[in-house]
């Protein structure tokens, strides 16, 4: 149990301390001038208490000293009720049964009527009290008890009280005192809002809370006002500030609770899911995700179908890459579709697509994929015919900048960044301002300017300090610093900052952050065992790799399929570049497996070797090709079962469907042709070296067929000629340039 300290320099004694003395200058009137003469502790009541759930709640009903002071008082009564058995709020009557039969209210009534913020009331049948009797005497016969029993229950609710006010204020409490505010100010209020009315006087109050960055009190007013679209708002804006105040949470149930249209729903959900996640609490965020795609789902709203499977794509890119590529896919296809005229969201769906081509084209260029930037461009046009928000904008700036650090451009990549930070500095986004700092902390390692790279990576540690940061952001940010002092050599420092990376990544279940986190430890304690040859550090790096090998394929880097195997062979033999985020070709990426078989085959052929294995190489490479063309087939299979296109491509996969035996046989059908025609001009054998050569070639002329024919060019003129009555070739051209050809 805490019960040295109660916040700065200030002890539970302290606390006890100040309580007395600011109900004392209550009961005689001298609130004011205690505040004055004691800064310190009014700081801290204004800091712990009063800030928010008091002069937020009061808005400019509570201005000045007199406001503070009222808010003092207002607070000195609620903390009182929280000494109540009951829990009831200190406006609620207090039984008889209480004031005289039950001993656990005796502390609460002791303190608060011996400070004057409860009046006894009168008793006859039991307790007959003098004119002007004070409350410690009229307790006294009541209860039938000496005036020191009396002052150990008051010493007892003092301490309980300060215990109390000890610990962190909980979210049910902060609410608790919102409504006593709000009670307390009714009648002034009404006279406040008599002109502009009371929605409007709210939502002056909700835009001051914005930007006095106070973000519970900004949801207060703007449920109060009615304002559903400004509550979504400040939940999808100060979603890093509220992460850490549970208060949000019973705010977000209360606004659930009223009459929402499925719409208002929808949005409310995903805006909670954003909080949830920042918190770390990713359970909850897939129980809001679940709910708003029933809402839509249920609805049947591309729109918003649209929105929540880009949500469930980035919720899900760093926990199962195939699930999050297929939710990505999904959105941007909701998205076009709602875009048409005829879509019921057609006005609002263009920024939502822009935002999910961003997030698709982030999806591709985090896997190396060049399409990326045909996305990119994709969502570029559409931001030029559409107006979109400022913060979509700045993402597709951030994408930018993170394609053009992958293609080794730096300069234009900062260029990027800056603007993007400076676009969420003046929108006040916590969250991305972090993620943006991460991102040029990253750049400027690659970039070797590794004094700038450690003081972006410092900002977001040195935030996550102050306030919960989105883990994702924190783990990313924590293995850039790892990676700068890789590069500087400083191994000691690389491998503390890998470590609580990884364990902020494994705490977070972000297993593709969490195995890039192993990866680079390895990397680590190799190159320091290469330095100081201590063999833990080589069983280190061993069992992370070996780590980073057992793990599913969908949760790590595409790239580590070939570089965990041999990262520790590179790290201890020749010098190995430590930047594997660069574009690749296209067919790379989208076959992995296959194209690394088909280049290891193509190795075995550049040598040359037995006929047997040169022909099983060529078979090896058919039967890539081959697997290819399947996944390729399934995946255009799998969008005509969801878009119900049955029967639109049914000659298309017929055609397929055949393509690969008519290619294997063709050549057979051919030979048996040309046997059958070719009688009486050619000999068997001859006519299949000239079918080959021409089946290799594309075509034949006059000097190729004689000197291939060992004829003169005279017969070879004849021959081709009748070759071409008979329908086996067909002649292109004339003069110098006649060539042969098979028939289309």
């Amino acid at each position: 149990m805490r019960n040295d300290t109660a916040g700065p320099g200030l002890t539970r004694a302290t606390i006890e301390s100040l309580l007395v003395a600011l109900l004392n200058a209550r009961k005689g009137g001298g609130l004011h001038e205690l505040l004055r003469q004691r800064p310190r502790a009014a700081r801290w009541l204004m800091r712990r208490f009063l800030a928010g759930p008091v002069l937020g709640t009061g808005g400019d009903l509570m201005l000045g000293d007199r406001g503070q002071e009222e808010a003092v008082d207002i607070f000195l009564r609620w903390a009182l009720s929280l000494l109540r058995p009951d829990g009831a709020p200190p406006t609620a009557p207090v039984d008889r049964q209480a004031w005289l039969e039950r001993t656990s209210w005796r502390p609460y009534l002791a303190v608060s009527s011996h400070f004057e913020c409860l009046k006894v009331p009168d008793f006859p049948d039991r307790y007959r009290r003098r004119a002007g009797e004070s409350a410690v005497d009229n307790l006294c016969g009541l209860w039938a008890v000496g005036p020191s029993t009396f002052y150990r229950y008051l010493d007892k609710g003092k301490r309980a009280l300060a215990e109390q006010l000890d610990h962190p204020m909980t979210g049910s409490a902060r609410l608790a005192l919102r409504r006593l505010v709000a009670d307390e100010l009714e009648t002034r209020l009404e006279g406040a809002s008599a002109a502009c009315g009371r929605a409007e006087w709210h939502l002056k109050q909700a835009r001051h809370a914005s930007m006095q960055r106070d973000p519970c009190s900004a949801l207060w007013h703007h449920g109060r006002a009615g304002d559903t679209g400004g509550f979504i708002a400040a939940l999808q804006r100060f979603r890093i500030e509220l992460a850490g105040d549970q208060e949000s949470d019973l705010l977000v149930e209360t606004l659930a609770g009223s009459e929402l249209s499925p719409g208002q729903q929808f949005d409310l959900r995903l805006a909670e899911a954003a909080v949830l996640r920042s918190r770390g609490a990713e359970s909850r965020a897939a129980q809001a995700y679940e709910l708003a795609l029933r809402i839509a789902t249920s609805a049947d709203d591309p729109l918003m179908l649209g929105m929540v499977y880009g949500a469930l794509g980035k919720f899900h890119e760093t926990r199962d890459i195939d699930k999050a590529r297929a939710c990505l896919e999904n959105s941007a296809d909701f998205l076009r579709r709602a875009c048409a005229p005829e879509g019921a969201g057609a006005g609002r769906a263009p920024p939502e697509y822009a935002a999910a081509l961003q997030r698709l084209a982030w999806f591709h260029i985090v896997r190396n994929d060049p399409r990326s930037r045909a996305v990119l461009e994709s969502a570029d046009t559409l931001r030029a015919a559409h107006e979109i928000p400022d913060e979509t904008t700045a993402l597709l700036e951030q994408a930018w900048g993170e394609y053009w650090r992958r293609v080794g451009d730096f300069a234009r990549a900062i260029e990027c960044q800056h603007r993007v930070l400076n676009v969420f500095e003046r929108l006040g986004d916590t969250r991305q301002i972090l993620s943006t700092h991460n991102n040029l902390s990253l750049i400027y390692v690659e970039a070797r300017r590794y004094d700038r790279a450690i003081e972006h990576g410092n900002r977001v540690v040195a935030a996550a300090e102050r306030t919960p940061v989105d883990a994702y952001v924190l783990a990313s940010a924590l293995l850039n610093l790892g990676a700068a002092y890789f590069l500087l050599a400083q191994y000691d420092r690389a491998i503390e900052h890998y470590e609580a990376g990884l364990e902020t990544a494994v705490g977070a279940e972000l297993p593709v952050i969490a195995n890039r986190a192993r990866y680079n430890l390895a990397e680590a304690h190799f190159k320091r065992f290469g330095q100081l040859q201590d063999a833990a550090d080589e069983a280190a790096g061993d069992r992370l790799i070996a780590l980073v090998l057992e793990a599913d394929p969908s949760e790590r880097d595409g790239w580590s399929v070939e570089a965990a195997p041999r990262l520790k062979a590179d790290i201890l033999g020749a010098e190995t570049a430590m930047w594997h985020e660069r574009l690749v070709p296209e067919e790379e990426l989208a076959h992995a497996a296959e194209m690394a078989a088909i280049r290891e085959h193509r190795t075995r052929l550049a040598i040359p070797g037995a006929p047997a294995d040169r022909i099983r190489a060529h078979l090896a490479i058919a039967n890539a090709y081959l697997a290819v063309s399947t996944k390729e087939r399934e995946a255009a299979l799998e969008l005509i079962r969801q878009h119900g296109l049955d029967h639109e491509f049914d000659s298309e996969i017929d055609a397929l469907q055949m393509t690969f035996s008519r290619e294997l046989t063709r050549e057979k059908v051919l030979q048996a042709h040309w046997k059958q025609k070719s009688y009486g001009v050619l000999t068997e054998e001859r006519a299949a070296t000239v079918l080959k050569q021409v089946l290799a070639s594309g075509s034949i002329n006059k000097s190729g067929y004689a000197q291939l024919c060992q004829v003169g060019l005279a017969t070879a003129s004849k021959h081709l000629g009748t070759l071409a009555e008979r329908g086996l070739l067909v002649q292109m051209g004339k003069g110098p340039s006649t060539r042969y050809v098979l028939p289309g």
